[in-house]
């Protein structure tokens, strides 16, 4: 099964690993970086708690679609088994409303890292502003550019790049977590009164803060619209889905950890959450400060390559609903066509 070519004309190149990263790519996009602060000013310390239920919940869907990704492994993903399960207009409907999300949220991520990279350019002192020129903008065609010419060469050629800038994600959110928890071994020895005021907007401010970063956990769903180009999909998207899910939940818990216990609340003068949270999306970036002598680059760093990764991972997977509808002439045959290479 691994080894054949699937009926669809594409070819199994995708590992486990492969396709694991990218679910982790979608799922972490820039998110870490702009949601912890808000959701720490709704929950405080409790948003560990917020991102563990918030991480079971997601489980019982990620189980069906590791269970139909298994059963039915198709290119299009859900579009193929509602067109499989339910009346036509479903399907239709269905995949329509999954490539116009795909295509929604990676435009989103170009723009995001336009404006990541725009910051660090006038943070480096390279721009001063660009108010004359939609600097932002333009980077962010560039980006979407970039990756398309990527997704077009095929899915091998996509997951060498997504592992290449996931890869350099993890490393920039290690380092920052290292930084944290250096902080908390040597230099704040009182590192556990942070976490005295654990609930302190009680249940209300941690289903507000559940709200809020729930969106952190979508885009295992992206796993299984590759189905027809992972290697023994039986077996592999159903484990991608699920170690991707739990890596994503691991990082975004130790993440908020490792902030909140490694800022000294004595210095701040206020609680060290209170303190992440009143900076908003901000928050990373202002928290970063104190750990490392160049953190608020290094966090925008993390941002630029986030938020490319995420793109690259809904590029692929815009791409494929849009050719599993094709096929079946939801969209112009123009869109299932494959490259003789």
């Amino acid at each position: 099964m691994s080894s054949e070519k699937p009926s669809t004309g594409l070819v199994r190149s995708l590992s486990l690993t492969d396709a694991t990263m990218v679910g982790v790519a979608a799922m972490i996009g820039g998110a870490i970086f702009v949601l912890v602060g808000p959701g720490m000013a709704e929950a405080g310390p409790a948003l560990m708690i917020a991102f563990l239920l918030n991480g079971i919940i997601t489980v019982f869907t990620a189980l069906t679609y590791a269970e139909l990704g298994s059963a039915l492994p198709a290119t299009g993903g859900g579009y193929m088994w509602v067109r499989e399960g339910l009346p036509r207009p479903n399907s239709y409907v269905s995949g329509w409303m999954a490539w116009f999300a795909h295509s929604i949220a990676g435009s989103l991520y170009a723009v995001a890292f336009g404006s990541f990279f725009g910051h660090l350019l006038i943070t480096a002192g390279i721009l001063s502003n660009y108010d004359f020129l939609p600097v932002d903008k333009i980077f962010a065609a560039i980006a979407i550019l970039i990756f398309t010419l990527v997704n077009i060469r095929g899915a091998s050629d996509t997951g060498k790049v997504g592992n290449a800038i996931t890869f350099t994600q993890l490393a920039i959110i290690a380092i920052l977590i290292g930084a944290a928890l250096f902080a908390v071994a040597f230099t704040n020895p009182n590192w556990q009164d942070n976490f005295a005021d654990f609930f302190p907007h009680g249940t209300v401010g941690l289903v507000i803060a559940m709200g809020l970063t729930f969106i952190a956990f979508e885009g295992y769903e992206i796993i299984a619209q590759g189905g027809d180009e992972i290697k023994n999909p039986r077996k592999n998207i159903p484990r991608a889905i699920l170690i991707s899910l739990g890596i994503v939940v691991t990082i975004y818990i130790v993440f908020s950890f490792s902030f909140i216990a490694g800022l000294n609340s004595n210095d701040l003068g206020q609680p060290a959450w209170e303190f992440i949270g009143s900076y908003g999306e901000l928050g990373i970036i202002e928290a970063a400060k104190s750990f490392l002598p160049f953190g608020a680059l290094i966090v925008l760093g993390g941002g630029i390559v986030s938020t490319l990764s995420a793109l690259n991972a809904t590029t692929f997977a815009a791409s494929r609903v849009s050719f599993a509808m094709g096929k079946q002439y939801n969209l112009p045959t123009l869109f299932s066509r494959i490259h003789t290479k």
